[in-house]
């Protein structure tokens, strides 16, 4: 078995020879994270309110240079059969990618994080990240499904069987259909709706979701498939490698019936009063509807009314159909009666610009 998975220089060799020398990630792992002190040199815990584990164990984040991170997830498994999502966190037109992960001792796993300012030079910049590992579940409830897209230039190809997951059992497949355009499909995936995050790989790019919708020949649907753009800094077309997660009826960590988070499309970005995202292209949370408005150029308000304080959670977004533009999240706060997701988007040269884009918020739970 051989992949091309790229690790920066501080991850040593022995990492990569030990995830892919291990066997399989138990069901459902999933950790999540939120550094809010990215020039902080060394070790940091990072707070509980903004992090969890399915393990239980310890989670650390370590600056190694500027702009690259380090997250440690203690007992989380060997990383296969699995997936990770970044975001960048906070104000400023900084971004994040994810940089790879895998399992320095197989059993720990090991997330890094690689962050720019928008000309593309590595900038300290704090970020949300979630990884998910998880193993064949009930067909008939297909939930959530990943797929590291590691051949940016081949025309046709299965990804990698270790970085990719079907809920039934299916292989996912990517095509290019032209520089940094790319379709990825998603078997059995049938049901119409559900969300998509995506994150560009390994560098300092831009990718994200063009449009998501079900495939098939005449009357009979075969599954979902997403189109993917990818630009250079410049917002030119590149081929880029790219991490995906689409969801349905559960966001992107949990399976059936847990009720763990909730996911938007916001599809009217010039907006300035509120209007409902809650439709069958957003996941709601405990049933409740969900509002977004633009409350300044390029920043998004996404609100969810609820009747408990949610801790232990975590923010990712993706710009939509937009080449060039990219997302972040900015801030999320909740009270006994409110949660707020703050969403700042931006064109290639950084400067606010108006935007649809996805987000999911996370919440600790059932696995």
């Amino acid at each position: 078995m051989s992949t091309n998975l790229r690790k920066p220089a501080f991850v040593l060799l022995a990492a990569l020879v030990a995830l892919l020398s291990s066997g399989s990630a138990q069901a459902q792992q999933i950790g999540f994270v939120r550094d809010d002190k990215p020039t902080t040199a060394g070790l940091i815990t990072p707070s509980a309110a903004f992090s969890h584990s399915s393990s239980g164990g310890a989670i650390a984040i370590e600056r190694h240079s500027k702009g690259i991170y380090m997250v440690r997830f203690t007992n989380l498994g060997n990383g296969l059969d699995s997936n990770l999502m970044v975001d960048a966190y906070g104000t400023g037109s900084n971004f994040c990618v994810v940089g790879g992960w895998g399992s320095p001792n197989g059993t720990d796993v090991t997330a890094n994080v690689e962050c720019f300012g928008h000309g593309g030079a590595r900038a300290d910049t704090g970020f949300t990240a979630l990884y998910q590992a998880r193993m064949p579940s009930d067909a008939t409830k297909p939930t959530v499904a990943f797929v590291l897209a590691d051949q940016p230039t081949t025309a046709t190809y299965t990804p990698n069987a270790n970085f990719q997951y079907n809920p039934a059992g299916a292989m996912n497949s990517v095509a290019r259909l032209a520089t940094g355009t790319y379709n990825v499909k998603l078997p059995d995936l049938k049901v119409l709706g559900g969300t998509v995050l995506v994150a560009g790989y390994g560098g300092p790019v831009h990718c994200q979701e063009t449009s998501w919708d079900l495939y098939g020949v005449g009357n009979a649907v075969h599954g979902t498939e997403v189109k993917v753009n990818c630009t250079d800094i410049a917002g030119a077309p590149i081929d880029a490698e790219f991490s995906l997660v689409y969801s349905i009826s559960e966001t992107a960590g949990y399976a059936a019936a847990s009720a763990n988070g909730g996911a938007i499309f916001a599809s009217k970005p010039g907006a300035t009063t509120e209007y409902s995202v809650s439709n069958r292209r957003s996941i709601p949370i405990d049933g409740e509807t969900m509002y977004a408005e633009e409350t300044e150029k390029g920043v998004y308000a996404w609100t969810m009314n609820v009747e408990d304080t949610w801790t232990n959670s975590t923010v990712l977004a993706t710009a939509y159909g937009a080449p060039g533009n990219y997302c972040k999240t900015q801030s999320w706060e909740s009270t006994p009666t409110i949660t707020t997701v703050l969403v700042g988007c931006f064109d290639a040269a950084g400067h606010p610009a108006k935007t649809r884009f996805t987000a999911t918020f996370q919440l600790a739970g059932v696995h």
